[in-house]
């Protein structure tokens, strides 16, 4: 009886560390990075990253700083996408050290021959970006008129709409809304504003997750899972150019 009541508890040790455990993520991103069926780019790599450890995934869209402040205040589990350095504002916050996408940060609007070396380039002009995004709260600023939205879908009918002429946000996100609204006319400045790593965020109550899934999400780009997500939920919206290799 002993040696059967051993041989239980070794099974239960040596059992994945956390199974069975669901993960609640807040989100602010829309489509194509985060869907409402839990099918975009950033749902994907983040639930097989998960799914490697044996853990569940529900994922609830909100505003964006609601998100940040649901993980602060522990009601949520995670939050993403974001930058580096949220910690620095949000003390309960854990990065998940390996990025989920790098994305370039750009000026949709519909001035052609618009340049954005630097984000003094934007000071004579009214510019848009979503409520919630750190990086555009910290760059953008000294300009003419600043408008600021609940989301990027918003955000692009009210460039089209003239009600700003400047709209910050990010690539992939833009290329979407271009498509699915139907704005083809509106142009990208280049160069980009910023490239940034985004990440995965946890409530520091899941700290000895973060080095797993971060683990897990390095193994995913090295056997060519993470390029494979890549190219069937974001580059049907992308130039040909953005394609990964599978």
């Amino acid at each position: 009886m002993k040696t059967l009541l051993q041989l239980v508890l070794a099974i239960l040790l040596v059992s994945p560390l956390y199974a069975a455990q669901t993960l609640v993520l807040g989100t602010a991103d829309r489509p194509p990075l985060s869907t409402e069926d839990q099918k975009g780019f950033s749902d994907r790599v983040i639930i097989e990253a998960c799914k490697r450890l044996g853990i569940e995934v529900k994922i609830i869209p909100l505003a964006s700083a609601r998100t940040l402040s649901n993980v602060e205040k522990g009601i949520d589990d995670g939050n993403f996408l974001r930058i580096a350095g949220v910690e620095k504002k949000f003390p309960h916050l854990i990065r998940v050290p390996e990025p989920i996408v790098e994305v370039q940060f750009v000026i949709f609007s519909k001035l052609k021959d618009l340049k954005t070396p630097s984000w003094e380039s934007l000071k004579p002009y009214h510019v848009g970006h979503v409520r919630g995004w750190l990086i555009a709260e910290q760059k953008i600023e000294d300009v003419r008129q600043i408008t600021v939205v609940e989301n990027r879908t918003s955000l692009f009918k009210v460039l089209e709409s003239d009600r700003i002429e400047l709209a910050f946000a990010e690539l992939y996100g833009g290329y979407y809304l271009m498509h699915t609204l139907n704005l083809p006319h509106l142009a990208i400045a280049q160069p980009p504003l910023a490239s940034q790593e985004m990440y995965l965020y946890l409530n520091q109550k899941h700290q000895k997750l973060v080095p797993q899934l971060a683990k897990a999400l390095r193994e995913m780009k090295r056997d060519g899972s993470y390029n494979a997500i890549f190219n069937q939920t974001l580059a049907p919206y992308l130039p040909e150019k953005y394609r990964k290799k599978p």
